[in-house]
């Protein structure tokens, strides 16, 4: 019957796409390594096939290009972030709260640091594939803080005294500088405790 001949084709199909899926963060986690390591521009995806223990052809079958597999690594890394602690910027107490719980991750996962890190650095080339894409993140991460701090200036929560857009800017340069600081130290201070203090110069709520 066509019903019961269809079902393990369904189940096939499931299958390969759950490897799919294993294979892909496989070489998302050989890449984050090899990136942090050797920065975006030393590295081939020779060497990132190698590190996840596959063939260069059945790499480009996931990513054709280095371009790609770059994009793919930092939506999963930054954009992933965001959703996974609410960064939503209509509520600026619980958003505040997440840049905070953030920086308590990332004293976990050091190596995810020095990538971004690392990246960011690179980027700042004009030529640097990434160049674009972190010139959006940090325009639009500077929009979430004000459209933050907006909210709890309506609530009374926000301290000042300059405008919640320059706000927004030391916030987001007083984060990224401390992270820098924080693998430079080679861990030396508490990053979460120092982001929860540079957030308490512009609002008053619980962190």
């Amino acid at each position: 019957m066509p019903l019961t001949e269809d079902v393990p084709v369904r189940r096939r199909r499931g299958v390969q796409e759950e490897a799919s899926e294993r294979r892909r963060a496989q070489i998302l986690l050989a890449a984050a390594e090899a990136f942090s390591e050797r920065g975006f521009n030393a590295t081939s995806l020779r060497d990132v096939a190698g590190r996840a223990q596959i063939s260069h052809t059945g790499l480009l079958h996931h990513y054709p290009d280095k371009n790609a597999l770059l994009e793919a690594l930092l939506d999963d890394r930054i954009k992933g972030a965001g959703y996974l602690y609410g960064l939503d910027s209509r509520d600026g107490v619980a958003f505040m709260q997440g840049l905070v719980a953030i920086a308590d991750r990332d004293e976990r996962q050091p190596d995810s640091v020095r990538l971004l890190t690392t990246l960011t650095a690179e980027a700042i080339s004009p030529t640097h594939p990434a160049h674009g894409y972190f010139q959006k993140w940090h325009a639009e991460m500077q929009e979430l803080v004000t459209q933050a701090l907006d909210d709890l200036d309506r609530r009374g929560f926000f301290r000042g005294p300059m405008p919640t857009r320059e706000a927004a800017r030391l916030i987001t340069a007083l984060h990224e500088g401390a992270h820098t600081q924080w693998l430079l130290s080679e861990f030396g201070f508490s990053l979460a405790a120092t982001v929860r203090s540079q957030l308490r110069l512009f609002v008053n709520i619980d962190l």
